[in-house]
Order: C-alpha cells, then structure tokens, then sequence
C-alpha cells in the first residue's frame, strides 16, 4: 500500500492563505472594472515579447513556474520551514490570479498606480505578492547562505 500523507493545519493554513490572496485580488479588479473614475490598463502582453504568441508562452511559462515550486514545496515539505512556505505560497497565488486573468480575460487588468513614479508600471494586489513573496524567498536563502558560510568559516 502507497505511504499517504497527511494534510496537517499548516498546509491547510497555506491552501486557505493562497485562496484568499486569489480571492482578494479578483475581487478587486472586479471592482476597479465596475468603478468608472480609476485607470485601469490591460496587460496584453508579457514583458518580453510582443508578438500573438505571447499570451501562450505567458500561460505555459506561468503554469510551469507554478507547477515547479508547488513541486518544490510538496517534495521538501518535511526539510522547508513554515515561514519559507508562506513567502513561496504568495508567489503560487499571485501568479494563479494573474493566470486567471489571462484565461479568462485575456490580458491582466492592472490598476495600481503610484502618482509621481512615472517609471514604475501600473500593477496589481497579484503582483505585489509575487513581488514580496520572490523578495522575502531571496532573503531567506541569502540569509541562510550566509548563515552556512559563517558557520563553514567559523570551524
């Protein structure tokens, strides 16, 4: 008989902390659509490319980046810690609403703009948890590195 693993209440805390932050961001470009008085632009396009098979290679590439680190979380679950889960569960979420919107819609509806950046692009609640989470992982990493080094260097 196959070993099954158990779903404990943290996996379940990181299920409903990925739920939220999709709901929270859909619902609010739901809003900001139906609100007249707010810029909004739609993201027809991934960064890199510009031509009619971009919207494609911005699902797969999304979907495969998604698959990788729930991959990554489900086969090290018993060696990462819970705070490293929560950093990479904002990335998996931002990028499924993100995904969602490029599905359903077409294009991501961005809608954040902060006055008097002019070279920063408008964004979404998605895409600051994509952003904080990749930034908070980074920090963790070098954190441990460094930690591993200081201890290599120590002995």
């Amino acid at each position: 008989m196959k070993n099954v693993k158990k779903i404990n209440k943290f996996d379940i805390a990181i299920i409903l902390i990925i739920i939220a932050i999709i709901v929270i961001d859909q619902v609010s470009k739901i809003i900001v659509q139906n609100v007249g008085n707010i810029i909004i632009e739609q993201n027809t396009y991934s960064t890199s490319s510009t031509d009619s098979n971009s919207a494609i290679m911005y699902i797969v590439t999304n979907l495969i980046i998604i698959v990788i680190i729930a991959r990554f979380m489900l086969s090290q679950n018993q060696f990462i810690d819970k705070i490293l889960k929560v950093f990479l569960s904002f990335i998996i979420a931002g990028g499924i609403s993100n995904l969602i919107d490029r599905i359903a819609r077409g294009y991501v509806l961005e809608w954040i703009n902060i006055s008097g950046i002019e070279w920063l692009p408008m964004f979404n609640i998605a895409d600051i948890f994509v952003l904080i989470g990749w930034i908070l992982v980074v920090g963790k990493f070098t954190y441990f590195t460094a930690k591993e080094l200081r201890q290599k260097f120590e002995k």
